[in-house]
């Protein structure tokens, strides 16, 4: 029994997610370990171009400075929530379908 999660709730809603992901990438034609992690590397380049377009809002609107930046942190901590969830769901697709017996 975990103490943390003492229902399983948690661990069923991150086997669902995973479920899904698995889903969405077999029929996205996401079967070897290339495609896998080219889709980890875009998973990244959306994180850092949010990032930047971020930065470039609060550079051209300096006057809105106070809203963009706290509607930028929201965006920046939803952004890094999914993209960390993400990047170990299509990690865990990686180890547990696409690598080889070793």
């Amino acid at each position: 029994m975990n103490l943390n999660d003492p229902f399983g709730r948690v661990q069923q809603k991150q086997q669902r997610s995973y479920d899904s992901l698995r889903r969405s990438l077999l029929e996205a034609g996401v079967n070897t370990r290339a495609a896998a992690e080219s889709v980890l590397r875009d998973l990244i380049r959306r994180a850092v171009v949010v990032t930047l377009i971020t930065a470039a809002v609060l550079l051209v609107l300096p006057q809105m400075g106070a809203a963009a930046l706290m509607l930028a942190f929201v965006i920046l901590f939803w952004l890094l929530a999914t993209t960390i969830n993400g990047y170990s769901l299509v990690r865990r697709f990686i180890r547990e379908e696409l690598s080889g017996p070793t």
